[in-house]
């Protein structure tokens, strides 16, 4: 029996490689020998043992791109040998919303990292209809990038940002500085970026960026410029009670502000009324839904540079290493990508 190596988190801080068994792929499914995996943010919170929606132990890793070795009765549009990355979703496609287009909506919703499919993986198994074929002028590590990319997408999509806007994003990690390109591609003339790490911000001031350091000063100067009434849209990509009640705060009357942090603990929001009175809509953003198309575009047409995100690289046998320096500021670590 031939078997690969998959990544489970059995405890808090702790993750294993276990070994399963490889088999051939189901019908409408492909067997993909994974090329690069990104460690993701969501994934600490995970590691942490934090999750809101996560219980332990659990496969771990969603963010992949490979070669497909084999596939399985009734595949057609893809074929061993393509270059891929992959929508890690298990959707109905029966229900109210799976009918009407918003599979992201799905009643019956899953994630494949949290139903046994590790994307810390020798070998992942994917449908084929969640598969995405790479260009050639796009690596598998930036095609390990595409599902966070998506997220932002979908995120910058939903916030409505446009051309001579300003933007503000609170943060300064991966999505933060994926959110910061996009509403510059999209067209704003003015995008702060709120950070606390001097490289992440010289990063963001490269991206066309104005880079400040996170606090309430940041929150001031943004006031000034803007003559006393805030951006037009602002991101939340930090989670944190802190820069949530901050990014109402920058936000101007009739405004938006997007939340994509993920709060492991319950807070007090002071700032919502005031947002109340100012009418700012307070938008969630979880996922995304034909943005992996857009992602790939995007990075293949030259318009982002995600590839400067990545700060490590290292194999697949030191996954509980790479989630040590994921979770250690020292090391200052955007994308970690790891390799079978």
């Amino acid at each position: 029996m031939e078997t690969y190596r998959m990544a489970k988190i059995t405890a808090p801080q702790t993750i294993e490689l276990e070994r399963t068994e490889k088999r051939r792929p189901g019908p409408g499914e492909v067997c993909i020998a994974v090329k690069a995996s990104a460690v993701c943010g969501s994934d600490m919170h995970i590691f942490s043992g934090r999750h809101p929606y996560v219980k332990l132990p659990t496969t771990i890793g969603h963010e992949l791109a490979g070669v497909v070795e084999s596939v399985g009765a009734g595949v057609e549009h893809i074929a061993p040998g393509d270059r891929v990355c992959v929508e890690p979703l298990i959707t109905c496609g029966k229900c109210w919303y799976c009918l009407h287009g918003r599979y992201d909506y799905c009643e019956n919703l899953r994630l494949k990292y949290r139903s046994g499919c590790s994307g810390y993986a020798d070998y992942y198994y994917a449908e084929e209809r969640w598969c995405h074929k790479l260009p050639e002028n796009v690596s598998f590590e930036e095609g390990a990038l595409m599902e966070p990319l998506a997220c932002a997408v979908h995120a910058v999509l939903k916030s409505g940002v446009g051309l001579c806007d300003s933007a503000c994003i609170m943060g300064d990690g991966p999505i933060a500085l994926m959110l910061a390109q996009l509403c510059v591609a999209a067209g704003a003339t003015r995008v702060y970026v709120l950070g606390l790490l001097e490289r992440n911000l010289e990063l963001a001031r490269r991206f066309g960026c104005i880079p400040l350091k996170s606090d309430d000063e940041a929150v001031e100067r943004i006031l000034s410029d803007t003559h006393n009434r805030g951006v037009d849209v602002a991101f939340e990509a930090v989670g944190a009670p802190v820069t949530f009640n901050r990014s109402l705060s920058v936000v101007k009357r009739g405004g938006r502000d997007v939340i994509f942090g993920i709060f492991e603990q319950d807070f007090n929001a002071r700032q919502v009324l005031d947002a109340m009175v100012r009418e700012v809509e307070v938008v969630g953003t979880s996922s995304y839904c034909w943005d992996f198309q857009r992602a790939i575009e995007l990075v293949s047409a030259g318009r982002l540079d995600i590839r400067s995100l990545i700060t490590h690289t290292l194999p697949l046998a030191e996954v509980q290493k790479a989630m040590t320096i994921k979770r250690d500021p020292a090391q200052q670590p955007l994308k970690i990508i790891l390799k079978p």
